[in-house]
């Protein structure tokens, strides 16, 4: 009766298992969870509430929630604990085990000493030239990790900067909507075709509006790890580029460029850092392994005690002969890609030299149209409206072109400013680029 007790229990336990891990299971409780929260965001995501930020709050929120971000700082982490872990691998390692094993038969007159128990541990002492490029490798991967983020967190917070030029923007395109269909109302009192095709025209671009301030709020959204708001972004704040009044010193290697040529550097090194490790597979290498009894063990209703004398050292000394040419052909194909990999980063570094160079030539010549339509269009403001229908119509398309005109060129004023800046180290030290 006892054996049969003890077979329901684990007939019991084994059914109970099996229905906790149905995975048919598990996955329609979590999916009526999710369809739950679908409802809940439906709802949410219809009337959703709008916070204002200006640029101080905006960069504050993209550097808490901003996931490339998080993900540039979890890479840190890691590689801060990569760095540890060299050190840690040191420690002795602690096993626990229990064991039992009896017949179905005579399992019901299974007691205490039926149970085997130890404790094990074992200690690695690693040769000293893979120690060595262990460590090596996770301080360069820490200090790349650095660098990425920061890079990161400079692209981003341009992507920012661009966000916060598109909503004012659309602010400016939607007051001059706003002046049209007020001048449209007033000549349809006076011209109903005429005006009616005017509102008609205004519907289209309100609906091409309406399309980028959406695209806009997905924007948003993602930059800041939040679509769970409408975002109202002001510029207030905000840095102040200007490049053309004081251009950037391209020359100054100490201001310009700092970050990237960093990066190069770790790249660089890293390719190093590979061919060596391949040289040093030519080298012997020595192990030594510290090996004992178990530090506890109890069996058959005996125990025993871990003794010191009972310690064993072993050292493996491990010379490879590369009679295959493994090694030799490793290291040839490492630097075939390391002179790859140098003239890669050589035509990159030209090519964002020449970019730097065509961006101050053509932000100069951006920036004389952009005081040239603004000192015209006060003007175009300040002149007599047409009498006539056709008249007033072209000065409205004048009107409409030149500001859209207007807008364009200080987008591409604004990218080639986001260029500088994000080369430009001065910037960037000890204010985040702020």
């Amino acid at each position: 009766m006892r054996m049969r007790y003890h077979f329901a229990i684990t007939l019991c336990l084994a059914a109970a298992l099996a229905g906790c891990l149905s995975p048919k299971k598990k996955v329609a409780a979590r999916f009526n969870d999710l369809r739950g929260q679908w409802t809940t965001n439906l709802l949410h995501q219809s009337q959703l509430p709008e916070q204002t930020l200006d640029w101080q709050a905006a960069v504050a929120l993209l550097r808490a929630q901003n996931l490339k971000l998080r993900g540039a700082r979890f890479e840190i982490t890691n590689s801060q604990e990569s760095v540890r872990q060299v050190f840690k691998d040191l420690l002795p390692t602690l096993n626990l085990r229990a064991n039992v094993s009896r017949s179905l038969k005579s399992l019901g007159a299974t007691s205490f000493d039926d149970v085997t128990f130890s404790v094990d541990s074992f200690f690695n002492l690693p040769g000293i030239v893979n120690m060595n490029a262990r460590f090596f490798g996770a301080r360069l991967t820490l200090l790349r990790a650095h660098l990425a983020h920061e890079l990161a967190e400079r692209e981003q917070m341009i992507e920012l900067y661009k966000l916060l030029l598109s909503f004012q923007e659309t602010r400016e395109q939607s007051a001059q909507l706003q002046t049209e269909q007020q001048l449209a109302q007033t000549i349809q009192k006076a011209d109903p075709l005429a005006g009616q095709v005017l509102l008609e025209q205004l519907k289209s671009r309100r609906l091409a509006l309406e399309k980028q301030i959406v695209g806009l709020q997905s924007t948003a959204g993602d930059l800041f790890a939040d679509h769970g708001r409408r975002w109202n972004l002001q510029t207030n704040g905000w840095p102040v580029l200007s490049y053309t009044s004081l251009p950037l010193p391209l020359a100054d290697s100490n201001r310009v460029a700092q970050l990237q040529i960093k990066l190069i550097a770790v790249e660089l090194v890293g390719a190093w850092a590979q061919v060596k490790g391949i040289k040093l597979q030519y080298w012997p290498e020595l192990t030594i392994f510290v090996t004992g009894p178990p530090i506890y063990q109890r069996a058959a209703g005996s125990q025993q005690f871990w003794s010191p004398g009972d310690l064993r050292a072993n050292a493996d000394f491990f010379w490879r002969l590369d009679t295959r040419g493994d090694i030799a052909r490793q290291l040839r194909q490492a630097r075939r890609d390391q002179a790859l990999q140098t003239a890669r980063i050589r035509e990159e570094s030209l090519a964002l030299t020449d970019k730097l160079l065509v961006a101050q030539k053509r932000a100069l010549t951006l920036r004389e149209q952009i005081d040239q339509l603004r000192q015209f269009l006060p003007v175009l403001d300040q002149a007599p409206a047409p009498q006539d229908y056709a008249g007033l119509l072209k000065a409205v398309e004048t009107n409409r072109s030149l500001r859209d005109q207007e807008r364009k060129l200080r987008r591409d004023l604004a990218e080639l400013n986001t260029l500088f800046w994000f080369v430009d180290e001065a910037q960037w030290k000890g204010s985040g680029g702020l």
